[in-house]
Formats: C-alpha cells, structure tokens, sequence
C-alpha cells in the first residue's frame, strides 16, 4: 500500500504499463481477426494490376515514394481505444519495411555489387525477395515500381 495515497502500486499505472498493455492487446485481436475491417478502397480508373513490375510511368498515373502510409491496411479504423493503437500497428510495420529492411538490404547490394540495382526486376528479386522483405499491401489499382534512376522504391497509383 502507499502511504500517501492508499492505493497499491497496481492501481497506479505508470503510462508505459498503460502502452504495453495496449499493444498486447492490439496484438492479440490482430492475431485472432477481430479487428474491424477498414472501408474498401474506392475503384480507380483503369485499374492497374497490383502484381509489382516495372517499366515507364504508365498514363494517367501518378508516382510517390514508397513511404509509411501508402499501405492499404491501417487507414479508415477511426479512432478510438482499439482502432488508434491498430493503425499505429500497420504504419509500424510500414516503416520497418521501407526505412529499415529496405535501406539496409540496399546498403548491402551496394557494398557487394558496387552499385544499385538496373532494374525494377533485380530489385524486386535481389532486395525484396532474396532478403524476405514483405511489402506492405496496397489498394487496388496501386502498384509498386522501382526507379533505378533515383534509386528508390516508388508507387505508382490512378491520378485523381
């Protein structure tokens, strides 16, 4: 018991305590699918097909880094005690995949090919696959493209 207060040290939660209970528990409601589902990626124009490949800017698109948010998973939740931490969960594991595995699996090819990859077909096979980098998924009619000239993972998507 605490003296001052008359409260055992359960009953005064630190936030940390707060979080990681929180994450446990976003953790286990991912795991069982009770998660709610986010709303349905409105149909683009011309969908293109989601299967990354390379090539040309194909028209009537637009390209942005691949970069936390371009995900298909983690957006339309609202907020809330559940929905807030799950959201965070999905832009988590985006980050990891683009500014850590991604970044570092480049590094590697670089300092072992002393150079980048030429093509969309080499990165996806020599830094995504060959380092079992899952991608985050993405709506319908988004695709990822590696630009070998500024050596970046883009996504290209239907412009609006």
């Amino acid at each position: 018991m605490n003296a001052t207060h008359g409260l055992c040290s359960v009953c005064t939660l630190s936030p940390l305590r707060i979080v990681a209970g929180a994450m446990i528990l976003i953790t286990s409601l991912a795991a069982t699918g009770c998660l709610p589902e986010p709303e349905p990626p409105k149909p683009g124009p011309a969908a293109q097909p989601q299967q990354p490949t390379g090539g040309e800017q194909a028209p009537g698109t637009v390209r942005q880094k691949a970069e936390v948010g371009v995900g298909a998973k983690g957006h339309g939740y609202g907020e809330g005690l559940v929905s807030t931490p799950a959201g965070a969960y999905f832009r988590t594991k985006e980050r990891i995949a683009f500014d850590i595995q991604i970044k570092h699996a480049m590094n590697l090819f670089k300092a072992m090919e002393n150079r980048a990859p030429k093509s969309h077909e080499e990165f996806m096979e020599k830094i995504v696959r060959a380092n079992h980098i899952a991608l985050p998924e993405l709506p319908e009619g988004h695709r990822y493209v590696y630009d070998p000239k500024t050596e970046e993972l883009m996504v290209e998507s239907p412009a609006n």
